[in-house]
């Protein structure tokens, strides 16, 4: 066992998350039981993530059906079969549906608001359960689906607590509803109800949107409620929610430690290195030919190159308009507060022209557009004026608030776009 370093902050403050993970792994294992409802929701809402135990819920299994076949008429009892189908394929899929089909046609015809609130729309795990199982039909049998989506678009639907508010919400999401939820994280104070929301921002289907300030400002609470206020032994989802919160807090603050704008640079300096492998055949048959012909190429294989490194990367980030003019980024790293402005140069002037273009247009770029606060500049030389780059890129770098500038060759193999040939006749002539 490796000691903690008592004098190192990091270390305490990695020592502590990872016993209160610990302690959170325990009520997801009481429950870890086949069929039981309130670890199938843990099991949902963790995606399935492996926990350093063997999941033990699937209630698709011959045995299963056959000793709980008193509770399928039930709304519990379905929601059980909306996880199973949905997380748990298996032989025993088709009796689970029958099942399915005929509890679901009982329980259209109930009330769904009783006066004494006891209701499945109360319930998270059955709700959300539900939600699957309606999806799991909807082919074969869509009123389900369609009443389920009545249910919760009605407004006797009043969630008395915030969390079930935001399952309530995930809910309308898996069947499809268009939704304006919108929840100030400054409001909330219980751990669970953060993680909740957190959990909408990222994992769930159809993401809820924070701008980056209110993330931050989410996530900085989320791991104060975590070490200085953990809940006691909280039911299964409740510790899954915080589980999963704490978790890909953790990932995603490694990310941004590791990950910042001079590795942009990093990887579009290997764009020659990229270009080796570009198809571009001069014999055979049917010769394969990728031209790059314009900037909407190299655009296409910067994205190629940087999206599977930067998961929030943005294509065409529209920018706040500035009296009459608009303005678009090629892209945009939110989580780096980078924009990357791509540029293609078909002969040596257009180096001259670009150093003025950005000059302009980089104070608009980066004047009040959050969280944009650097440029990187990508550009692209067909006409190989090699001699020019170094002017340029030290033009432009001179400029406040620009990390970057790369400039690249056409490689040799992919051959200059041929130029249709210009009209010499004036404009102002004609034919007699």
């Amino acid at each position: 066992m490796t000691a903690i370093d008592t004098h190192d902050p990091d270390a305490i403050l990695g020592g502590q998350l990872s016993t209160q993970l610990t302690a959170l792994h325990e009520p997801i294992q009481r429950a870890n039981r086949p069929g039981n409802l309130d670890g199938l929701l843990a099991h949902h809402l963790l995606g399935g993530r492996r926990l350093g135990f063997t999941w033990n819920l699937d209630p698709m299994t011959e045995d299963w059906l056959r000793d709980n076949k008193h509770r399928l008429t039930q709304p519990a009892g379905l929601a059980i079969l909306g996880y199973g189908l949905t997380a748990f394929p298996s032989h025993m899929a088709q009796p689970a549906r029958e099942h399915l089909l005929a509890g679901l046609s009982l329980l259209m015809r109930r009330n769904p608001f009783p006066r004494d609130g006891v209701t499945f729309v109360n319930d998270p795990a059955q709700l959300v359960g539900l939600a699957l199982a309606a999806n799991a039909v909807a082919a074969d049998a869509p009123r389900p689906r369609v009443w389920l989506r009545g249910v919760l678009q009605d407004d006797r639907l009043r969630p008395p607590a915030t969390l079930l508010h935001l399952l309530q919400e995930h809910a309308r999401r898996l069947l499809g509803l268009d939704t304006t939820l919108r929840l100030n994280p400054a409001t909330l104070d219980d751990p669970v109800d953060l993680a909740a929301l957190h959990w909408l921002t990222g994992t769930a289907t159809r993401p809820q949107a924070l701008d980056p300030g209110e993330l931050r400002q989410l996530r900085a609470r989320l791991l104060e409620a975590v070490l200085l206020r953990p809940p006691a032994q909280p039911a299964a989802f409740r510790a899954a929610l915080l589980i999963e919160a704490v978790t890909r807090i953790a990932t995603t603050s490694i990310d941004e430690h590791l990950l910042n704008p001079s590795h942009v640079g990093i990887l579009l300096n290997r764009f020659p290195d990229v270009m080796r492998r570009w198809r571009y055949d001069t014999g055979g048959q049917k010769p394969i030919r990728w031209p790059v012909t314009a900037e909407r190429e190299i655009q296409d294989i910067l994205w190629f190159m940087l999206r599977p490194v930067f998961d929030d990367l943005v294509d065409e980030e529209t920018l706040r308009k500035i009296g009459h003019n608009s303005y678009r980024a090629d892209f945009g790293i939110p989580s780096l507060g980078l924009l990357i402005e791509a540029k293609y140069a078909r002969k040596a002037s257009d180096l001259k022209e670009f150093e003025q273009q950005i000059s302009v247009d980089y104070v608009a770029y980066l004047s009040g557009n959050e969280p944009y606060r650097q440029m990187a500049v990508f550009i692209y030389d067909e006409s190989c004026s090699v001699q020019h780059h170094g002017t340029t890129r030290n033009a432009l770098l001179a400029l406040p608030g620009i990390t970057d500038v790369i400039i690249v060759s056409r490689p040799s193999h992919v051959p200059a776009p041929s130029r249709p040939a210009r009209n010499r006749r004036s404009l102002g002539s004609s034919t007699m």
